[in-house]
């Protein structure tokens, strides 16, 4: 149990988690090192949307900062065009 909730903090899923016990007879590394390395790039691939998220909310809350007290909030009109 310790290793399926240590494996399922790093996002492998249950399916995937099964996988890796299937492979734990020592014989497998590299198919074990497979499943992890494409863990590693579905990561990555979130790494970088929530940087893209995280530059587009800064550049919306820093234009309700420099538009305060105006009739329209940037902010909204930005989230009405995405």
């Amino acid at each position: 149990m310790k290793f399926v909730k240590a494996v399922q903090r790093l996002g492998f899923s249950l399916d995937e988690i099964g996988q890796l016990l299937a492979l734990e007879d020592g014989a497998h590394c590299s198919e074990a090192a497979e499943l992890a390395s494409q863990r590693l790039d579905d990561v990555r691939a979130r790494l970088a949307d929530l940087t893209r998220i995280e530059a587009a909310l800064s550049r919306l809350v820093d234009e309700c900062h420099v538009h305060q007290r105006k009739v329209s909030c940037p902010l909204i009109a930005a989230l009405h065009d995405w």
